[in-house]
């Protein structure tokens, strides 16, 4: 396959098998002018063996090249989409094949209703990706027998869109809404991570030409049991997030909040922090995409979700 420098699309992704030959690549991009009309999806008890995808442009329809599958399945389920209907996120798990990662099950959120699970859900390695302030413009992954890994390519509305939230979804008052945007050209120097049980607090600091600035603490009306602060390299950034949703504990027990948080980058992984328990969440994107994070908090972290901005990667 040729390298070509794309722009203007955010990947986010990849979930299951990381890293194959370039001939277990597999990528499918809506063209401009056409609507996702149809997925076909090829799969079993425990995994989803292939993807085909039908657009239309006007009265003519197309149909890509199955991805995956060079085994079959038991069961070909169509998902059709009405016109009005697009993805707004994807749900899955990760699961094992003849020691093989493979993606075990899929669903397909939209602004109408779920579709899926296909295959069978695994509650050791799930994961959930909702988006907002963008569309969907294609998957990616890798494939072989079955559909190894996928990941979604998503287009933004505005200069950046929202991949999220992980936590608590009823928004509360305005004074629970939160968000931290990394100014152009500032690099994030650190983040100081009140936790204990949980998730406390967030403070963000950065950096532009040599000064600092520190950001307002983000939750915390209470205080946890250990301040930690997670220091950047100059070139180092966050490549995903990693982290678990739980129920609080203790005087102010039965809320939904992040009980832990792990910030990946470049370089390593810094975490966790808090106490891992609860429904797990990870979310892995390209370099140079990351542009802040936004959520709900009160006494504790409530939730978290990333912003992310369009960059240029090879296909």
């Amino acid at each position: 396959m040729q390298l070509s420098k794309v722009t203007g699309f955010i990947r986010v992704g990849i979930w299951g098998k990381q890293g194959e030959g370039p001939h277990n690549n597999w990528s499918f991009e809506l063209e401009q002018g056409h609507k996702l009309h149809k997925i076909t999806i090829d799969h079993g008890d425990d995994v989803i063996y292939s993807l085909m995808f039908t657009t239309k442009c006007g009265d003519i329809f197309h149909t890509s090249n199955k991805v995956g599958g060079w085994n079959g399945g038991q069961t070909v389920s169509e998902v059709t989409f009405e016109i009005d209907e697009e993805i707004i996120g994807i749900k899955g798990s990760v699961g094992t094949r003849g020691g093989h990662t493979i993606i075990s099950s899929l669903s397909f959120e939209t602004n109408k209703w779920t579709h899926g699970p296909f295959g069978r859900a695994s509650d050791a390695h799930v994961f959930s990706i909702p988006w907002d302030k963008g569309s969907l413009v294609g998957f990616y992954g890798i494939a072989g027998d079955y559909i190894d890994g996928i990941g979604v390519y998503v287009k933004a509305h505005e200069e950046n869109m929202r991949i999220g939230t992980w936590g608590r979804s009823d928004p509360g008052g305005s004074q629970n809404i939160w968000s931290f945007k990394l100014e152009r050209k500032h690099h994030l120097k650190k983040i100081t991570v009140d936790h204990g049980d949980l998730i406390y607090s967030l403070m963000f600091t950065t950096q532009y030409q040599g000064l600092t600035h520190n950001y307002k603490k983000i939750g915390g009306w209470n205080g946890g049991d250990k301040v930690s602060e997670v220091i950047f390299d100059w070139d180092e950034e966050i490549i995903a997030i990693s982290g678990t949703v739980a129920l609080s504990r203790g005087p102010y027990a039965g809320y939904t909040i992040i009980s832990s948080l792990s910030f990946v980058t470049n370089k390593k992984t810094h975490g966790p922090f808090g106490s891992v328990r609860g429904k797990p969440f990870m979310v892995p994107w390209d370099d140079g995409s990351f542009d802040g994070f936004y959520g709900l908090c009160g006494y504790y972290l409530d939730s978290i979700g990333v912003c992310l901005k369009a960059t240029s990667w090879d296909i």
